[in-house]
């Protein structure tokens, strides 16, 4: 009886990680910067705790041996499968997270091992959040700044000045420089 109900959690957690697998694939996730996080790391933790627990069934065994060869042969092209696992599983350069409001949050982070340093735009919506915008940090840094001189300055501030239909603006201060960049579908770099 005790196995049943601790394989029925199992389920259910993993419905919970697939379900966040697939929001993020359509560029969602559950409200919160480490809610995936959590979530992430509580389905590891009972995937191996289910393996071990299970170990003498025959669907156990083949399961663990399947998520292992799966993460090994990742790694074969480059790793770069791998460092996608990482970094969604982790907070691998996630350098800043900025709450603008209790809607709009903001990120300067690298989400893939290839990527370059973005900033990425929540909203709320709820228990999920969207992700609107995804604009090279690069652009924000050319805008701001006279002189770069540091290649990833953090921002010291970030604060929603401006929101319409198909754009937000945010005053963003770095190395004391503060000016208005506006976040722009065009800017979008999965609608290019």
């Amino acid at each position: 009886m005790k196995n049943k109900i601790l394989f029925s959690m199992y389920i259910a957690l993993t419905a919970i990680f697939i379900t966040g697998i697939v929001l993020s694939f359509n560029r969602y996730s559950f409200a919160g910067y480490y809610t995936d996080k959590a979530i992430n790391v509580l389905w590891l933790l009972s995937t191996i705790l289910t393996v071990i627990g299970f170990w003498r069934e025959k669907a156990a065994k083949i399961y663990g041996i399947l998520l292992v060869t799966l993460v090994l042969l990742s790694i074969i092209p480059m790793m770069i499968p791998f460092f996608g696992i990482v970094y969604y599983f982790s907070t691998t350069d996630d350098f800043q997270q900025i709450q603008l409001d209790n809607t709009y949050r903001i990120e300067r982070t690298r989400p893939g091992a290839l990527s370059k340093i973005k900033i990425q735009v929540y909203k709320n919506e709820g228990l999920i959040e969207k992700q609107l915008y995804d604009t090279p940090y690069q652009q924000v840094l050319k805008n701001t700044l006279e002189n770069q001189h540091d290649p990833n300055p953090p921002i010291q501030k970030a604060k929603l000045v401006n929101l319409s239909k198909d754009s937000i603006g945010i005053e963003y201060l770095i190395q004391g420089y503060r000016k208005v960049f506006y976040h722009k579908e065009n800017d979008d770099l999965y609608n290019l």
